[in-house]
């Protein structure tokens, strides 16, 4: 059997895409061509130019991929710029990474920042940082504690989202959806970012459609669904419900239709 090659570049260099063991750019490097290699870890600065095929891909620096990734896991500490579609079985995002194509994973958790042109999709999808999706977000479970911003339709079996400041979604679906406002000014953190910066903790939809829901700090035209409950912050323009709705605290309803 064939002994694959490692890769390595620490300084300044250009080389060929092919088939490798290891790769490591520590340095400023350019791989013209596709990439397939059992790790890659990058920590200077790449640029890639063609398709990566890799098991496991670590960046804690600065890389532009333009193509497609496959990967079983991805990991990213620094900044990576993918000019294609992300195929992966898990992704993990504490940097900041742009995508301007697809995103299909079985888990993916973002604690820094992450803009997806395309769609994603995912069975776990865990935002604690901030997040930016142009088209629409489908998944099992969906967890946001940060900020979101999904200009198609959020589609999930289980939908929580803990507002810590302004989310947007132009459409909710799920089984299960449960919104609330977070203790955020509570703490002595949120304290000092308030002397720094306005925020308010809402989420603006256009509808939201499931079939138990609960909502707090929500600015929505339409909420439909079997059990809903409207909390405190709530702007809701129309409620149709088939079994209970209750309205607490200053939680406001124009309309409400039973069906």
């Amino acid at each position: 059997m064939e002994t694959k090659q490692n890769l390595k570049i620490s300084g300044s260099g250009s080389f060929g895409g092919g088939i490798y063991d290891e790769v490591k750019i520590s340095g400023s490097g350019s791989i013209n061509g596709d990439l397939e290699c059992n790790t890659l870890k990058c920590s200077g600065s790449a640029d890639i130019v063609g398709n990566v095929i890799s098991k496991n891909m670590k960046f804690s620096g600065s890389a532009s991929i333009k193509g497609n990734v496959k990967t079983e896991i991805i990991e990213v500490s620094g900044s990576v710029k993918v000019n294609g579609n992300v195929d992966s079985d898990e992704i993990k995002v504490s940097g900041g990474s742009q995508i301007s194509g697809d995103v299909r994973t079985r888990k993916i958790k973002i604690s820094g920042g992450s803009s997806i042109d395309g769609n994603l999709h995912g069975e776990e999808v865990d935002i604690s940082g901030s997040i930016n999706i142009k088209k629409d977000c489908e998944s099992e479970s969906f967890k946001a504690s940060g900020g979101m911003n999904i200009e198609g339709l959020l589609n999930a079996g289980e939908v929580n989202i803990n507002l810590y400041g302004r989310c947007r979604a132009k459409e909710i679906g799920g089984e299960n959806i449960n919104v609330r406002l977070s203790a955020f000014d509570e703490s002595i953190v949120a304290k000092f970012l308030k002397t720094m910066f306005s925020y308010r903790r809402e989420l603006i939809t256009e509808a939201i459609e499931g079939d138990n829901i609960y909502l707090e700090g929500t600015t929505a035209k339409i909420v439909r669904g079997n059990n809903v409950t409207i909390g405190r912050g709530c702007y809701i323009e129309k409620v149709e419900y088939s079994g209970e709705i209750n309205i607490l605290d200053d939680g406001k309803v124009q309309n409400q239709v039973r069906i």
